[in-house]
């Protein structure tokens, strides 16, 4: 055990404090964002989340699209967005990915738009609503995509996106 102490090995990396911040971007019930670095401890101390809850959004690993109800918030891990949803808050997983993009600005857009109105949803709910809508989206887009690819002509409608009712199959004979 000795053998090891004061070994300094330049390529490895000290965990510790200051090290594993990310960058996530804020928006709150008004439609501001604004982008900050966080550590996982801050995060699961804000959200009252465990870390294994964190690990799912860490794009180091690997796990299928998941979402986790917990006490004080949502987990989302869908296939581009990963963010944790309060109820006054969506802290969203910093990416240059275009669907995390077009989160934001939606959002933004959907909540300083509907200011006025009386949403008949809370405020979680519609950000998780948005965040599935994009993730189909995005699977429709890579559904017709494969399909050209497969076949060389346009996708045949077995499946169709509408904003306002999810994905829905349709049977074609």
């Amino acid at each position: 055990m000795e053998a090891f102490q004061g070994l300094h090995a330049p390529g490895l990396k000290k965990r510790g404090h200051g090290h594993g911040n990310r960058s996530w971007i804020k928006i709150d019930q008004d439609g501001n964002s604004k982008i900050l670095e966080l550590d996982k401890a801050t995060i699961m101390r804000h959200c009252s989340l465990p870390s294994r809850d964190l690990r799912l959004l860490d794009p180091l690993f690997i796990y299928p699209s998941t979402i986790l109800g917990r006490e004080k918030a949502i987990v989302a891990s869908l296939e581009q967005i990963r963010c944790i949803i309060t109820a006054d808050e969506v802290i969203l997983m910093n990416s240059l990915d275009g669907c995390v993009v077009q989160y934001m600005s939606e959002f933004c857009k959907r909540l300083q738009t509907n200011r006025e109105q009386a949403e008949d949803l809370p405020f979680e709910f519609r950000a998780l609503e948005l965040a599935l809508d994009l993730t189909c989206m995005s699977l429709d887009a890579q559904l017709q995509k494969l399909h050209w690819v497969k076949s060389g002509q346009p996708f045949n409608n077995s499946f169709m996106y509408d904003g306002t009712l999810g994905l829905q199959f349709r049977l074609v004979i």
